[in-house]
């Protein structure tokens, strides 16, 4: 294997590596190995709070912002939404790029470039004014593409792919240690978001976000994020590596590790991606159409938003059950689970009115949202490896991002075709089915 000048390290196949960056940047500006413990729970804690600091870029972010930018700029709840759908769907599929970017130059930098990104698309919306509807389309929709790209998509796709990294026997554990913290945070978001528009308005929240990301968000990745442990001289799961690593390549991975190709024609890769994709399709849906569903049932505002409430409680434990559970079993167990409790979901949520539909509506849905870290997080590098985890990664979060793009607009087409958002959930049950019968072939692959 050769160095390249700029210090990235040629694979095997002649491409470059950016997750395999020398030691001497691995250690800068400090060197992680005189950390008196595992330095990767300290990647967890930093790699968790950039992913909480993609709120900004999020459905739950952006959502707090959907009145002020109606009135602002003139264009209605329907057109806004469809700027939204635009610009999600073209962030969606430029995020296999961003996969290829993290394995080329590290989770580091990325979400460095993805910090900085996400801080001047908030700044730039903050300066919005009327607009006629055409400009007004494009202007949101380019808008909604950079926050969900450089949030929704670079940030956590960086900081979730770097968490991997640094840990194997215990992944599943970290990362369901990373989605429970993150869910309480994630929950907490929009109030804090709405206390910022109390202040000053919209645009002043949205620059005090902005100046919290150049200022708190960027120097924590400069100063904490390391690409991998290989990188810093270190071995996955704690421990030392040869003594004299300064000048020598970091190789993540093996050379028998799968490529992005290879991934997305192995139909494990589906099993996992296809129940996490109807998740983020169908629960932003479902967010997105939350007080009409209920009004659809006979149910008034408070009572249906209050769902969300026992949701949590029944997720964090099962996160945290699963974390340990795909630490000990195969991916295909978590996928099986994730599907089955989808399609109760889904078929339940329809009848909230009925007190044991609604229940198990709950229980579905928090079981679901607790099976999502493992697949999203745990599953890819246990089933494929980690030199190409980046992309293969991004190929899964650009499914998921593409489906959150989707789901709002089938479920509303729903509304307006059949005057009920019934067919709309049955139809989306068939997707986590499908994942359950891949999960079954691929656990049968497994042995």
């Amino acid at each position: 294997m050769a160095r390249s000048n700029d210090q990235h390290v040629l694979t095997s196949n002649g491409t470059a590596s950016g997750a395999a960056h020398v030691s001497k940047l691995g250690r800068r500006p400090f060197d992680p190995r005189r950390v008196p413990f595992y330095y990767g729970w300290v990647v967890l804690v930093a790699g968790t709070i950039g992913i909480v600091a993609s709120v900004p870029g999020q459905t739950a972010g952006v959502s707090v912002f959907t009145d002020d930018l109606t009135s602002t700029t003139g264009l209605t709840r329907l057109q806004l939404a469809i700027a939204y759908l635009i610009g999600t769907g073209a962030s969606g599929l430029l995020l296999g790029i961003g996969g290829r970017m993290i394995d080329r130059y590290g989770s580091r930098v990325v979400a460095f470039a993805a910090t900085i990104g996400l801080a001047c698309t908030v700044t730039g919306l903050s300066f919005v004014g009327s607009m006629s509807t055409p400009v007004g389309l494009i202007v949101m929709s380019v808008g909604f593409g950079c926050l969900r790209f450089s949030g929704q998509g670079l940030l956590t796709l960086s900081s979730r792919t770097m968490v991997a990294q640094w840990f194997d026997r215990r992944r599943g554990f970290v990362s369901s240690l990373s989605q429970a913290a993150g869910s309480f945070a994630f929950a907490a978001a929009p109030a804090l978001l709405l206390a910022l528009i109390d202040i000053d308005g919209f645009r002043t929240a949205w620059r005090i976000v902005a100046v919290g990301l150049v200022v708190v968000m960027a120097t924590l990745i400069a100063t904490l994020y390391r690409v991998s442990p290989e990188a810093s001289g270190m071995i996955i799961d704690g421990g030392l590596a040869a003594p004299d690593v300064s000048d020598a390549p970091a190789v993540i991975g093996k050379d028998t590790d799968a490529t992005r190709g290879e991934a997305v024609r192995d139909l494990r890769f589906w099993a996992v991606t296809l129940p996490v994709m109807a998740m983020s399709s169908t629960a932003t849906a479902i967010t997105f159409h939350i007080i009409d569903l209920g009004a659809e049932q006979g149910l008034d505002e408070d009572t249906i938003v209050r769902i969300f409430v026992p949701i949590a409680f029944v997720s964090v434990p099962v996160t945290l059950f699963t974390g340990w559970l795909i630490d000990r079993t195969s991916p295909m167990v978590v996928a099986m689970a994730m599907g089955a409790s989808q399609v109760l979901m889904y078929l339940a949520i329809g009848s909230l009115d009925v007190t044991v539909m609604a229940v198990l509506a709950i229980i579905g849905w928090g079981a679901a949202q607790g099976c999502f870290s493992s697949l999203t997080s745990a599953a890819l590098p246990r089933l494929f490896g980690r030199r190409h985890l980046g992309e293969i990664a991004g190929v899964q979060m650009s499914a998921m991002v593409i489906g959150s793009a989707i789901g709002p607009a089938f479920f509303a087409l729903s509304r307006s075709m059949t005057d009920s958002y019934r067919p709309a959930l049955w139809i989306s049950a068939t997707v986590p089915a499908a994942a359950v019968l891949l999960a079954i072939a691929g656990k049968r692959s497994d042995a």
